[in-house]
């Protein structure tokens, strides 16, 4: 091999890069992300705390995935990880929250209620085994160059620097034993559908979810509830609201 041929090589995979970032760039970002919380959460009491790493189970007629589940003496932390740096604006009901570098603005599902549908999937799960009354504490995790400008009242949404000690300090009194802890460990265990067959499900389950919400607020309709959305201006800007809300609460920046 030539002495030029590795620049050639080099020049190569930036342009492969450049060409598919759409497709791979977000996938590198979250791997990374979950990998550094992989890595941060190991620091963790390993007989107080069980990790388990990017669970599937299923939910409803689809699956749900999870990035970290975390089993103590003191409950179950589910953990959302998110790699998004810059100013991160929204609120605890907002559907959606914004994020903003340098003047761009990208919108992303609340990370709140996204997390609160993987508690409702581990309730699910856990009632099929008569299992009731265990807490289960949602956090959601933003890397340490994000500045978080969110409006939250109960939710735990912290930098990942402070996720352990959010662990901790949720941790103050004990509901399950080691042999209950481990049980539960089995549970998510045999649970975990995670195969690229289950994967690529969930993936197409999602990407169908959003073109038929698209569909429907073209249409003017809440995909929600079938209520008629009307436009609205809140503290973040103009959005589309349902026309039923107090009872229908959707939401949809604009």
């Amino acid at each position: 091999m030539g002495q030029y041929d590795w620049i050639w090589i080099v020049i190569g995979i930036y342009i492969a890069l450049k060409l598919t970032k759409n497709t791979w760039l977000p996938l590198i970002k979250g791997f990374l992300g979950e990998a550094s919380i992989s890595t941060l959460l190991h620091g963790l009491d390993k007989e107080e705390y069980k990790i388990l790493h990017n669970v599937m189970i299923r939910a409803g007629l689809g699956t749900t995935q999870i990035d970290h589940i975390i089993v103590s003496r003191y409950g179950i932390f589910v953990i959302e990880v998110k790699n998004y740096k810059g100013w991160i604006l929204g609120s605890e009901n907002g559907r959606e929250w914004t994020q903003s570098v340098y003047g761009h603005k990208n919108r992303f599902m609340n990370p709140i209620h996204q997390n609160y549908g993987h508690v409702k999937a581990i309730e699910s799960l856990l009632h099929e085994y008569d299992i009731f009354g265990v807490p289960i504490i949602p956090i959601v995790t933003f890397p340490g160059d994000a500045t978080l400008k969110v409006d939250v009242n109960r939710a735990l949404v912290v930098k990942w620097g402070n996720l352990n000690n959010t662990i901790r300090e949720n941790s103050s009194t004990e509901y399950l034993s080691k042999e209950q802890m481990d049980a539960l460990v089995r549970i998510f265990t045999i649970a975990n559908v995670d195969s690229k067959e289950a994967r690529e499900a969930h993936i197409s389950g999602i990407q169908e979810k959003t073109r038929a919400e698209k569909r429907s607020i073209k249409a003017g309709i809440c995909p929600k509830c079938g209520g008629n959305l009307v436009k609205r201006n809140g503290k973040y800007g103009s959005f589309y609201g349902c026309s039923n809300y107090p009872k229908c609460r959707y939401t949809k920046n604009i």
